[in-house]
């Protein structure tokens, strides 16, 4: 155990570092390789995770496109603890329950533009077949970035093929009562010992459909409502190429292109209901366009400086725009024109941002420090004509955002003389905040925050190891929310005015996880228990408050403090001991209980929006006379029930409904090289139901709402082949 340990601190020394995450190659123990290609992907994942210095479950491509999913977010809802928020929507991942401002998302390593001002990334951008390999890493380290709370995603594309120079893959389906899906994909490497070029892309037809009606109730009866219509096409292309260079034993370079560009076509309609909900009131029609284009460059330098000591220096260039227009007509119920509007709405993001890091090993010690800085800003504007008249734009929206955040760190991993391992660390991130509203209003926030974190990986035995991981991380307030214009609405408690607040600080949030992993079966089976436990300091939320003009107005606040505890259970188990060595069953599942102190009510109550659980059960049946393995999964997520108390002495009620999907599949080996995959997704396509309900001071019923959204099956085949 010993030497399999010193192995991987030798590997992490010695690996090339053109992403800082993506590259922590390693040096891993042979391990005894099934024929079936998806255990073969278990095997690989499962060492990985064996070697990681910090708690994290990985997943590799053949297993992760078992079910043909497009969009990526559609197939990490089979991992441990990842759910969204709607049943039709696979967008903003969330890990452990929690919601998406808490998950971190990076791409080979490193954060990427996006226009969703959470700071996260939208997966629906990213199809599965681009990925190689996805990790959930549960408690970061001084050397990672600190703003995964609940945890972060970190996606590696593929950029090169997999045995041999080129890889191909042709996918093609329909969604029912939507249309048709298609992909197609290329992966070629050419070069030498001292140069190689990895060319790779792909075309992608997706669909989602988060059409739901609405129905309004009040205390004396129906209340009107909403039947609404929401499909959406989306038609992407991206371009991944990527150049290395050996210049001589002791310096490498590397240039990293990425590419990326969505464009949405959405059809939305809305038919507003009268209060008898027996006729359609009015009805509107918009067409939406979004186009939405990333361009980024990494280059990076790695110098070996001595056997012992490795130098990594890199710049990472991005720019990203976000363009959307809207054009509507609204209609009365007798079909005449009620009311036009075009509107545009315009994002344009850069991020620039150098990076040094050092390597070195030092007898039983791991050394790496570094130092770096982003400075990222972000525009937003927009535009309203209504009727043929120009209308004044929404002030909120039209706003300018400058972040420069530096950093430093070390870090130390320590090979204990009994094989165990002590990783620690600590990470200063200095982030300066400058805000220009629409009125050119000038704010500006600094704050420093220092990172710790303490990683020990401990070996009961030769196939059973535990860990414990402690760290302080942050949740960095939602830019858009950092624009302090007030929009002004009815300024009532109904429909209060909205403005953001520059002055908040990053929520600080301390986290502890304690795991255990047991393997078996050549690394094939699985047995993991993970505890955690986030201890929220500041937390954000939005906050009712009466003006001194006696209008209301909702504003994000630090607004107390709250914790989140739970247990995650992961279990991979081929049958081998009764005879079954074909079949392998598998599941994982997630409790979390959460609590915050509201500062504005003074009530305790959980986390808003927050499933209880969260579980997947599956089987693999590998059946050697047809190079086929069999694949289904049961994916469910609890909904949750939950009354607050309001500000105004009001009570709110939400409740979702728990929600399941069932996926099949069907993986056959053609040749060694070639691959047939058939897939039917979300086979029973069950309805998505919600409540929301408002209780009056007195405790009598004042407002119920009733949602219903459905949900489509999609059928997938998909062939790769490698050359």
């Amino acid at each position: 155990m010993h030497n399999r340990n010193k192995k991987a601190l030798l590997g992490l020394l010695l690996a090339s570092c053109s992403a800082p995450l993506a590259a922590q190659v390693v040096s891993l123990d042979a391990v005894e390789i099934s024929s079936a290609p998806i255990e073969n992907a278990v095997q690989r994942a499962h060492a990985e995770r064996r070697e990681a210095s910090s708690s994290k479950a990985v997943i590799e491509a053949e297993q992760l496109n078992q079910f043909g999913d497009q969009p990526l977010g559609d197939a990490l809802r089979r991992l441990v603890g990842v759910s969204f928020a709607g049943a039709n929507r696979a967008r903003e991942v969330q890990l452990r329950g929690i919601g998406p401002e808490y998950a971190q998302v990076l791409v080979n390593g490193r954060r990427i533009l996006d226009a969703n001002s959470k700071r996260s990334v939208q997966l629906d951008r990213i199809p599965s077949s681009l990925v190689e390999r996805v990790e959930i890493i549960r408690s970061p380290l001084a050397s990672q970035e600190g703003q995964g709370a609940a945890g972060t995603v970190n996606i590696i594309l593929k950029q090169r093929a997999k045995g041999g120079n080129g890889e191909i893959g042709i996918g093609a389906g329909h969604m029912e009562s939507n249309g048709g899906l298609g992909d197609a994909t290329a992966f070629y490497s050419l070069g030498n010992d001292n140069v190689t070029l990895n060319l790779a892309g792909g075309v992608q037809l997706q669909r989602r459909n988060e059409s739901k009606d609405s129905l309004v109730f009040s205390n004396s009866g129906a209340n009107g409502g909403e039947l609404g219509t929401n499909e959406r096409r989306f038609e992407q292309g991206n371009f991944l190429p990527s150049l290395e260079l050996r210049l001589d034993d002791a310096n490498r370079l590397n240039f990293q292109l990425d590419y990326l560009k969505t464009t949405e076509y959405r059809d939305d309609i809305a038919a507003e209901l009268e209060t008898a909900q027996n006729a359609v009131r009015r009805t509107e029609f918009e067409d939406r366009e979004r186009k939405r284009t990333n361009l980024g460059l990494l280059s990076d330098w790695t110098h070996q400086w001595s056997d012992d000591t490795e130098l990594l220096l890199s710049l990472d260039l991005q720019k990203a725009d976000e363009d959307t227009s809207r054009d509507a007509k609204r209609y009365r119920a007798n079909g005449t024109l009620d009311r036009t509007r075009l509107r545009d709405e315009n994002i344009h993001m850069t991020s620039v941002s150098p990076n040094l890091k050092v390597k070195t090993l030092l007898d039983a010690h791991s050394l790496e420090w570094g130092a770096g800085a982003r400075r990222e800003t972000r525009e937003e504007d927009n535009s309203n004509i209504e009727n043929g008249t120009v209308r004044p734009i929404n002030a909120a929206r039209t706003y300018q955002v400058r972040e420069d955040i530096t950093h430093l760190f070390a870090q130390d991993t320590w090979l204990l003389p009994w094989g165990d391992s002590l990783t620690y660390g600590l990470r200063l991130e200095d982030a300066h905040t400058r805000t220009r509203d629409f009125s050119g209003a000038k704010q500006q926030t600094s704050k420093l925050s220092p990172l710790p974190s303490i990683s020990y990986l401990g070996h009961l035995s030769a196939n059973t190891d535990w860990r414990l991981g402690i760290a302080r991380t942050l949740r960095r307030p939602d830019l858009r929310e950092l624009s302090p214009t007030v929009t002004t609405d009815s300024g009532t408690l109904a429909r209060p005015d909205t403005g953001g607040n520059p002055g908040m600080t990053p929520e600080s949030i301390w986290g502890v996880d304690l795991g255990l992993d047991h393997f078996f079966n050549d690394q094939r089976g699985l047995l993991s228990a993970n505890l955690f436990h986030r201890q929220f300091r500041d937390k954000i939320e939005s906050v009712l408050s009466q003006q001194d003009n006696g209008r209301w107005l909702s504003s994000p606040e630090n607004a107390g403090d709250g914790q989140a505890s739970g247990l995650e259970l992961e279990a991979r188990a081929p049958l081998d001991a009764i005879g079954l060595p074909q079949l392998t069953l598998w599941s994982n599942a997630t409790a979390v209980h959460t609590r915050l102190k509201s500062e504005a009510t003074g009530e305790t109550r959980r986390f808003l929006d927050q499933p209880d659980y969260l579980f997947n059960a599956g089987a693999d049946y590998y059946l050697a006379s047809l190079r086929t393995t069999f694949g289904v999964n049961y994916n469910w997520n609890s909904g949750y029930n939950q009354k607050y108390r309001l500000t105004s002495g009001k009570t709110a009620e939400a409740d979702q409904d728990a929600v399941g999907r069932v996926d099949i599949s069907a993986r056959t080996q053609l040749s060694e090289n070639t691959s047939l995959n058939l897939s039917v997704l979300n086979l029973f396509a069950q309805n998505e139901d919600s409540r929301a309900t408002t209780y009056g001071a007195n405790g009598l019923l004042e407002s119920n709402s009733l949602t219903e959204e459905g949900t489509y099956r999609t059928f997938y085949v998909r062939v790769q082949t490698a050359f």
